[in-house]
């Protein structure tokens, strides 16, 4: 391997390291210039190799946090099976723990801890959690690594075979049992202890530690270091309890346990004393202090330092309420993540940019969907609702915090689970209710013509949600891991995460948490901003135009054009590009609507029936409805001609005009219901002519490269698009070799021409037209011989 370049991409240098299952190599990315990891088997080859890395994949692939190792490829080459995976540049724990004091174990573990909870909100078990899986920084910040032999929630089954490492195994885990995220606390549990009194709690062969952690109880962590503190020890007992219902819940809830452990050293025994004692002390001491005078700030700065601080506040409070929501895992499926993704695209981006000053006047009101969602889904997570809780909901809908960064699939699927059957919606209801009358924002801005707290758009289950995103046969791997890569470069790129945000969003671009959105959420982001680039009015072109001519000011769809050229890879671009062929021509979003299991409603329709209305949306949206009819493209494919065809009808042309007497004439190409005709021309030399012909009292001439030069006979020069009503696209090279765009608008019998295709879809919108998909790539060579017709 070393000294070798893998996919011509990969240089190899040297080897890291080996383990059980594998050895990894430290190559580097001739593309990008950076450091990575390639994991390969001791036995290069082979099925079982294959198999074992492709799960180990596809898991990875699910993942992306900043506590987790990145998979950027995985691939084979030469019967070499291997993955290319973010490079960690320090060693693990494993070779580091010894040199560490016990708050810098408990730090690295407490991380730890809210990285497993990640992994568990997706549906995965580690299984072999140990301390060579946990790899550190040069900062000693950790991340997991060895999924291996993972498994996903909704695959898991009993075998009656134990996997892992006998050490840190959980009791359910040796007798083969069915597992669940509880098996992945208890390996921390094991990690804890062992960090607390420098020894794992059973020791032995393998056999007789799997037989302890079944059936004998951990010696007391405090009989081995009785320095800790009681709470360090019940934290640790509670971990490896032998029934997992008597453990913590989540990774989160002991990750905020291990941090108020290290806080005033609280893992300490005897440091919570003097902790309070040291709080007492100093109330004394502050009594009979010397008063120092400090000059009072200005009124207007006290009312903004307090206008900060109270944002602040209500943002916090917010946040306590998501990580209440995600508190108890649960396993989404592949189409929950993509169909609540999109939901969180949209209401982050979906408000169109509109009017000369390009407003987002719908973006208000997908920020209160986004807290009424939050909300309703804490509301209905509680066992019993005070008014304290009702209290507390309701001001997040009268103060109104962003949020929408903040929010992750989870939040959307336990919102629908809230209205899963008769019981809960029943619940949902009357919750609703008080929430609305507690609520004065709710009151005023909020209900819909029923009286009821109903902003609209927000669904009742996953049929609504289809509604909103493009249509898929099935969340495949490819489809993930292009959500991945997307994430990757959102994350290690912020100049390429602040244009994207600057373009889709209202002011998504200055929150950091805009960093952690969900890749689920990242992806159909990036889409919904294509697509609303794709159909800019004239008023965002005239932006356009005008930032070219003053750059220090560039429009925020220029720089994310920019933006995404430099950072995504051809493949992914192309790949959005076809994506967006799945959104509808003139996107039908779902309507408000009165909740069907009212009791008033006046006309009931199934549980997840939501009406959707172009004409009323419209009006939601200031729009007046078309009066056009909208018109498809007849094959979203063009017709193409090259410059060796037509150089043959060149040669035709100039071969009829010396031979009048002859009965060889000009063939005739039938473009649509036109036809296409090379104009024979002294001028051949620099330039060519093409002239489309049978419209009335017209024909279409365009000037493009001479044909009486070189050139590849298979470059494309003229590419056409038809509608039924005999309306053309036409796109063709100069005689520049540069892309020109034609409108011919057959009703009318008029000819519009564009220098650029943001002008040409401007054009086309306003005509309630279907825009082709990326005229300018019709008259590259390498689109046509990737498979296109």
């Amino acid at each position: 391997m070393i000294g070798t370049t893998l996919k011509r991409r990969f240089s190899v240098d040297r080897e890291l390291g080996r383990g059980g299952m594998g050895a990894v190599f430290h190559a580097l990315d001739l593309t990008l210039q950076r450091p990575v990891a390639i994991k390969i088997l001791r036995e290069l080859g082979g099925p079982e190799v294959h198999e074992q890395l492709g799960l180990e994949a596809r898991i990875l692939a699910r993942l992306q946090h900043d506590g987790i190792v990145r998979l950027y490829d995985f691939d084979q080459e030469d019967g070499i099976t291997y993955f290319i995976m973010e490079e960690v540049d320090g060693p693990s724990y494993h070779q580091r723990w010894r040199d560490l004091p016990i708050p810098g174990r408990l730090a690295i573990l407490a991380s730890v801890a809210e990285a497993l909870d990640y992994a568990h909100h997706q549906g995965i078990i580690h299984r072999d959690l140990k301390p060579g899986n946990i790899l550190l920084t040069r900062a000693d910040r950790p991340k997991l690594s060895d999924f291996g032999l993972s498994v996903l929630m909704e695959q898991e089954q009993e075998t009656g075979v134990a996997r892992g490492t006998p050490h840190y195994m959980s009791p359910e885990q040796a007798r083969g049992r069915k597992l669940d995220p509880r098996s992945d606390l208890y390996s921390l549990g094991v990690l804890l202890y062992e960090g607390a009194t420098g020894e794992p709690p059973f020791r032995g062969n393998p056999m007789a530690v799997m037989a302890q952690h079944v059936n004998a109880e951990p010696p007391d962590p405090r009989a081995v270091n009785p320095e800790i503190s009681e709470a360090f020890r019940a934290l640790i007992l509670r971990l490896l309890a032998k029934a997992p219902a008597d453990r913590p819940a989540t990774g989160l809830e002991v990750a905020a346990a291990i941090r108020h452990l290290i806080e005033g050293d609280r893992w300490r025994a005897g440091a919570e004393v003097g902790a309070e004692a040291d709080a007492e002390a100093g109330g004394r001491a502050d009594a009979g202090a010397e008063t120092v005078e400090v000059a009072a700030p200005t009124p207007a700065a006290g009312a903004a330092s307090a206008a900060m601080r109270r944002s602040l506040r209500l943002r916090q409070d917010a946040e306590r309420m998501i990580a209440e929501v995600e508190r108890v895992p649960i396993v989404l499926s592949a189409e929950e993540r993509y169909l609540s993704g999109h939901y969180l695209a949209y209401l982050l981006g979906g408000s169109r940019r509109r009017g000369i000053f390009l407003m987002r006047p719908l973006d208000p009101r997908n920020a209160d969907r986004a807290r009424l969602m939050l909300a309703m889904a804490w509301l209905m997570g509680l066992g019993k609702v005070t008014k304290e809780d009702i209290a507390r909901a309701a001001r997040l809908l009268d103060e109104r915090p962003e949020i929408r960064p903040l929010l992750s699939p989870i939040v959307v699927i336990k919102y629908l689970q809230g209205r899963a059957d008769a019981a809960r919606r029943k619940r949902f209801r009357k919750i609703r209710q008080l929430l609305q009358e507690a609520s004065r924002h709710a009151q005023d801005h909020l209900t819909d013509a029923n009286g009821l707290l109903n902003p609209g758009m927000m669904p009742q289950g996953l049929d609504d949600l289809k509604k909103l995103a493009p249509r898929v046969s099935e969340v495949d791997d490819d489809l993930v891991d292009r959500w991945n890569r997307l994430t990757d470069a959102w994350r290690t790129r912020p100049e390429f995460r602040r244009a994207i945000l600057r373009y889709a969003t209202l002011r998504a671009a200055a929150d950091p948490a805009s960093e952690r959105l969900w890749p689920e959420v990242v992806h159909p982001l990036i889409e919904r901003a294509l697509w609303q680039r794709r159909l800019r009015s004239k008023a965002e072109g005239f932006w356009d135009a005008a930032s070219r001519v003053v750059p220090v000011a560039p429009a925020p769809g220029r720089m994310m054009d920019r933006a995404i050229e430099t950072s995504v890879p051809v493949d992914d671009v192309d790949d959005l590009d076809d994506s967006l062929g799945q959104f509808e021509p003139d996107p039908e979003y779902l309507e408000a609507v009165l909740d069907d299991d009212e009791e008033t409603a006046s006309e009931p329709e199934p549980v997840s029936s939501l009406t959707v209305s172009r004409a009323s949306l419209r009006e939601f949206a200031g729009e007046g409805p078309s009066s056009r009819e909208f018109v498809p493209l007849v094959d979203p494919d063009p017709e193409c001609f090259t410059l060796g065809e037509l150089r043959e009808l060149r040669l035709e042309a100039l071969n009829a005009l010396k031979n009048r007497s002859g009965t060889q004439g000009h063939r005739v190409v039938a473009v649509g219901p036109y036809r296409l005709a090379v104009v024979p021309s002294v001028r051949a030399n620099k330039a060519g002519t093409v002239a489309i012909q049978g419209m009335p009292n017209k024909q279409i001439e365009m000037l493009v490269p001479s044909f009486a030069g070189g050139g590849s006979k298979a470059r494309p020069i003229l590419a056409v698009w038809h509608y039924p009503n005999k309306s053309m696209v036409i796109s063709h090279l100069d005689q520049r070799g540069s892309p020109r765009y034609i409108l011919w608008n057959a009703p009318v019998n008029q000819q519009s021409n564009h220098p650029d295709p943001a002008d040409l879809n401007s054009e086309l919108l306003k005509l309630n037209m279907e825009a082709p998909d990326r005229p300018d790539r019709a008259l590259v060579k390498s689109f046509w011989s990737s498979g296109r017709k």
